[in-house]
């Protein structure tokens, strides 16, 4: 002990902070990325269509190799991205795996489906995505945040209405949104979230 004070937490909106704490042996840190990446992890393996055990194997053990290489990530802005990356070829891993142990004639298993499950997944699947948009929209700037919730509550309005509301010129209205969007997508992606995501 160096008598120090303990160095300050990261901030949950700063992914780079977050890696260069956990980096250094922080566990509060680690229980960060863990609470801000899991859901998007979620999302993306429930795409491989895997039950619910090898879907928990999946996360577990991306968040082993995560351990074991974060010294190996290179742009730590880029965590989210990282983490689907290994979940995506864990997920196929475990599919492949899957094949090579198959039933002969998949026609003669009676395997009922889970509606319910499967309807439970996409509303939890929304909501995560949802929240991770509203934390995203809230790291934007103040006046591409009231663009972006006005656009995103009045998606009617049209240009002319959202410059009357906002008090600004309407030639600005346009690049004004180009770059919150903009700015909105390189927040999503940092947190894991890409296009191929909401497909």
């Amino acid at each position: 002990m160096t008598g120090e004070p303990p160095a300050a937490a990261p901030a949950a909106e700063d992914p780079t902070a977050l890696v260069a704490a956990a980096r250094a042996g922080d566990p509060d840190a680690w229980q960060r990325l863990v609470e801000t990446y899991t859901g998007m992890l979620r999302v993306r393996i429930r795409r491989y269509r895997l039950g619910r055990e090898d879907a928990q194997d999946v996360i577990q053990t991306t968040w082993l190799l995560a351990v074991q290489n974060l010294c190996r990530l290179e742009q730590e802005k880029r965590i989210g991205s990282w983490l689907a990356t290994i979940a995506a070829r864990e997920s196929l891993r475990i599919l492949r795996r899957s094949r090579e142990v198959c039933v002969d004639d998949l026609d003669t298993v009676d395997r009922p489906r889970d509606d319910d499950a499967a309807a439970v997944d996409r509303r939890l699947a929304r909501a995560w995505l949802a929240g991770t948009l509203a934390e995203a929209a809230a790291e934007l700037p103040n006046p591409q945040r009231e663009l972006f919730t006005l656009l995103a509550e009045r998606p009617e309005l049209r240009y002319v209405e959202v410059a009357r509301a906002l008090g600004r010129p309407i030639g600005s209205i346009g690049p004004s949104r180009a770059r919150c969007l903009t700015r909105l997508r390189g927040l999503l992606e940092e947190r894991g979230v890409t296009p191929d995501l909401l497909v």
